[in-house]
């Protein structure tokens, strides 16, 4: 077979799918996605993405790539985005160098984490709804992102399992902005812990809240002690912003 790899841009709302990876008996965007493969093609072709993002979680830059026949790249480009469900979308579909992989080659990974102060319909299934965050202290939590930067030890926060024992992580940038309706929390990475990044987000809030000092980031990245780290946000205030590759 001629073959081809392609690299896949993808969008999801994360709401109705029980995260990226294929799962037995759940609905998944890999799931969604390789089903279509297989009605285009006749066969199963493994769509691998660039990470794996949570139940609930959404995407507006994930990337992924799979291997298809040459004859088959016209019929995919034209057919894959079309024939997909309404909450996910395949945005571009673009042939690629043989040895490009979506998750082994990016360097960086950037997430969102939206919290709003009041609810709104038109965005609670992309953000979290805190009743107590007009008494938060963005400078605080400011402060607390700014210590999230560097090369260090994540398992204080993370879910245990996240990374067969290799925690470390270089935090490349973390902000927190504060406009009229909320706070956008932005966390730029070389990779990214099962849970990482909310319960970051969770840890800030608990900081931002005067429970604790923004101190307490270097304190748990020094200690790996995961006791005081806040607790971990709901998925569907999370979003994979954007994937980079050299």
């Amino acid at each position: 077979m001629d073959s081809r790899r392609v690299r896949l841009g993808i969008e999801y709302d994360g709401t109705d799918f029980y995260g990226w990876q294929t799962q037995p008996d759940a609905r998944t965007v890999q799931g969604e996605i390789e089903s279509v493969m297989m009605n285009l093609c006749g066969r199963r072709i493994p769509v691998i993405g660039s990470g794996r993002t949570d139940r609930g979680v959404h995407a507006l830059g994930q990337v992924a790539h799979a291997d298809i026949a040459a004859s088959e790249l016209e019929r995919v480009r034209e057919g894959l985005p079309s024939l997909l469900p309404d909450d996910v979308a395949v945005t571009s579909v673009k042939e690629t160098d043989g040895s490009f992989h979506a998750r082994f080659d990016a360097v960086s990974r950037l997430y969102r984490y939206r919290i709003e102060k009041e609810r709104h319909p038109l965005r609670c299934r992309y953000c979290h709804v805190l009743s107590e965050a007009g008494t938060l202290d963005s400078k605080a939590m400011i402060q607390g992102a700014r210590l999230s930067k560097g090369r260090n030890d994540w398992r204080a926060m993370a879910k245990e399992g996240s990374s067969s024992g290799d925690w470390m992580v270089d935090v490349l940038d973390a902000s927190v902005e504060e406009d009229e309706s909320g706070w956008t929390f932005l966390i730029l990475a070389n990779r990214f812990l099962r849970g990482m990044v909310r319960l970051w987000a969770g840890t800030l809030v608990r900081i931002g809240a005067g429970s604790a000092e923004p101190e307490l980031v270097t304190s748990l990245l020094m200690t790996g002690d995961r006791t005081d780290a806040g607790m971990s946000l709901p998925g569907k205030g999370l979003t994979l912003m954007e994937v980079k590759y050299n």
